[in-house]
């Protein structure tokens, strides 16, 4: 007796089933496809019980015939292939042939369709993949679709669906992608009795207000970046807008909705310095490129896709979004007006970075650390230059609170500093400069000092080591895991030198884990363990200079660790929190 058998038709159907349709949602994707794919202008979406009950989609578009109706529930039938080439080619959203087929294998399923041209529809019943009932109705243009009982004839299936409101809430997610990438179609949707949402064809921002809520408007930055071809555009929430939760991540390839952790990673990367540990960006990317170039047919869900370059999509990914954070400078323009870059530094004279000793003050501690000339000493001894064409009025509005926090008034309301978090980005966009132009001074250390490191740290050190010398430092091996430091960068804080080293490898290490360069995460470490911290009481000068130089960074609103540098408070708010209403 052979061991090799065909499978009936309607079990091939049940597993074809069991690989497209997960859930209620996979029913709602696939019908939703195909009613974009007809063209429609209008789509109407109504669930009973979450989706166990009823899925049904109605549609104006084209509409079908009986006789297109029928083919429909064959496997491996399909308007939207007409050769073998085009498979590689495809520029619909479903395809696939299984999907009708096998939803109707698990369901009892209902089809009502009029073409334009005709002037009766027809009407399909299918249960368990048979046909039970077929007849000609009057109906309008367009396809409607009834799902009813989704598995109710696999029951092993369905018990792995989740509680109704974990079911509810993937439709709701599936049908809201499908509305941002297509905001020109009207949607409606109904639970049950409940009316959720009502959304007319409207612009792309205009449906993200449909979607997240009016307001979220002015806390979006546009993409759009093109790289051989590729194109890349939509648009990344501000910081407000970052989350705890992974939910609000969008990617689409030709309007089509694809998951990605490749992309996911480069987004990231893109966004290190946008983020605090354990946060989301939010963003909504629509990746438009060549169809040739990306296979849709690769997951049986349609979750995934496969780049031919795939490299060159993720560059293309990563610029678009660090273009992007540049255009965060716009929604900086008052505070970069209020704040006038400073005076540039003699192209002869290395910059300083650092401090005096504690209690050696002379001139403005932060100027010491930014320099404007500073010498091989430790100490700069040139007044501070103010920036041209500040008001004075304007320089004097300027309040350390409890020697951690700058505050000053803008037109808008108040900006609201973290010295430390500033000082942190000015340094580490001069450190990762420093690599090019080697512009840091060396102080020699009149007794040299003793480093001894841990195993762990000796290994950390030693791929370090070779970059200190751009910052200044001079560090020489003395024996086993000991190391000899004769050479600080000039006007480094006293007696900190070896502390100060061991918390750089600590950095080094975490900015490593994050997946940042050698040279960035030095640079990252450097910036964290010199800049100024709380507790450093500076004066009016000494804050005009910080915030001088934090608004001429090219990122100025995060630290290298992705804290804010700065808040602003709305003079409203403030208005509010009184309860004034003008």
């Amino acid at each position: 007796m052979a061991k090799i058998r065909i499978l009936p038709e309607h079990l091939v159907n049940q597993i074809a089933a069991g690989e497209v349709i997960e859930r209620p949602a996979s029913v709602l994707r696939e019908l939703m496809d195909n009613a974009l794919d007809a063209g429609a202008s209008k789509i109407d979406i109504e669930l009973e019980g979450s989706g166990r009950e009823l899925i049904a989609v109605r549609d104006d578009g084209v509409g079908m015939s009986r006789d297109d109706m029928l083919l429909s529930l064959e496997r491996h039938a399909t308007s939207k292939l007409v050769e073998g080439s085009n498979l590689f080619a495809i520029t619909t959203l479903g395809f696939r042939g299984e999907a009708l087929p096998s939803i109707a294998s698990v369901s009892d399923l209902e089809i009502v369709s009029r073409e334009a041209k005709s002037d009766l529809g027809f009407r399909l019943q299918v249960i368990s993949g048979d046909i039970a009932h077929e007849e000609a109705v009057a109906a309008p243009q367009g396809t409607m679709v009834r799902v009813r009982s989704i598995f109710f004839n696999t029951p092993a299936r369905a018990k792995f669906l989740k509680a109704d409101a974990t079911e509810l809430s993937h439709s709701i997610r599936t049908l809201r992608t499908y509305a941002l990438a297509y905001p020109e179609v009207a949607w409606t949707f109904r639970h049950g009795e409940s009316l959720q949402f009502v959304w007319p064809a409207a612009t792309f921002r205009g449906r993200i207000a449909d979607v997240f809520g009016v307001g979220i408007e002015t806390k979006l930055l546009p993409v759009e970046h093109e790289l051989r071809g590729v194109r890349v555009h939509g648009v990344l929430g501000n910081r407000e807008l970052n989350r705890r939760a992974r939910s609000d991540q969008f990617f689409f390839v030709n309007r089509r909705p694809f998951q990605s952790t490749g992309l996911s990673g480069v987004t990231r990367g893109a966004l290190r310095d946008w983020l605090e540990e354990g946060e989301w960006p939010f963003y909504i990317l629509f990746i438009d490129l060549d169809a040739s170039s990306v296979d849709v047919n690769v997951h049986p869900a349609k979750r995934e896709v496969r780049f031919s370059d795939e490299r060159l999509i993720h560059a293309a990914v990563f610029e678009a979004l660090r273009e992007a954070l540049k255009g965060q400078q716009a929604s900086l323009s008052e505070l970069r007006q209020a704040w006038a870059p400073p005076t540039p530094s003699s192209a002869n004279e290395p910059p300083s970075l650092f401090t005096p000793a504690p209690g050696s003050y002379s001139p403005p501690l932060v100027q010491t650390f930014l320099g404007s000339s500073a010498s091989q000493s430790a100490i700069s001894s040139q007044p501070l230059q103010q920036p041209a064409q500040q008001p004075a009025k304007l320089r004097a509005q300027i309040y350390q609170v409890h020697s951690k926090y700058l505050i000053a008034p803008i037109r808008s309301g108040l900006a609201i500093i973290d010295q430390h978090a500033a000082h942190e980005r000015v340094l580490y966009e001069r450190a990762l400069k420093s690599f090019d132009t080697r512009s840091f001074a060396s102080q020699q250390l009149l007794f040299p000092l003793l480093l001894e490191l841990t195993p762990e740290e000796d290994g950390v050190f030693r791929e370090m080591q070779k970059d200190l010398v751009v910052f200044g430092f001079i560090v020489r091996e003395f024996g086993p895991r000991a190391y000899s430091v004769e050479a600080v960068p000039a006007g480094l804080r006293r007696a900190s030198e070896a502390s100060m080293l061991r918390e750089m490898i600590a950095e080094y290490e975490e900015f490593r884990r994050a997946r940042l360069g050698p040279r960035e995460s030095l640079a990252a470490g450097f910036a964290c363990k010199a800049a100024i911290r709380t507790g450093d009481e500076l004066s009016t000068e000494e804050m005009t200079a910080l915030v001088d130089e934090l608004f001429a960074t090219q990122q100025p609103g995060s630290c290298p660790h992705g804290r804010p540098t700065f808040i602003e408070i709305k003079l409203s708010e403030l208005d509010h929190r009184f309860g004034r209403t003008g």
